[in-house]
């Protein structure tokens, strides 16, 4: 049982991500959508949240969180601009863990 007055990495994780202004949520989830976008385009199909912080890392220069990350990810299927994939094994887990990767949401074309 945690002691209710017990702080941890997670409960500091979230504050940290809660204190983020509106604006800086927006343009993360915006930087977030684009790496996706850009792996999309490069082949792959989807990404855990794991494997998604470690290609915008290595695409962009930018260090996230991998609780930024998921946070993120979240906010972006409820805003319905990703969508989850069937379950798979993480690539980058040493465990081979099961995730439910993501990938950007199909666009309808317009029929014109």
């Amino acid at each position: 049982m945690r002691h209710p007055n017990t702080v941890t990495g997670h409960d500091t994780s979230a504050a940290a991500f809660a204190e983020l202004g509106n604006e800086s949520r927006r343009r993360l989830n915006e930087r977030l959508h684009e790496s996706m976008r850009h792996a999309h385009q490069n082949g792959v199909r989807d990404m855990s949240r794991r494997e998604l912080r470690d290609y915008h890392n290595e695409h962009t220069g930018e260090w996230l969180e991998l609780s930024s990350v998921a946070s993120t990810v979240n906010a972006l299927l409820a805003a319905g601009r990703l969508e989850e994939g069937p379950q798979r094994s993480c690539n980058l887990s040493p465990r081979k863990n099961l995730v439910k990767p993501v990938r950007c949401k199909a666009r309808q074309v317009e029929l014109g």
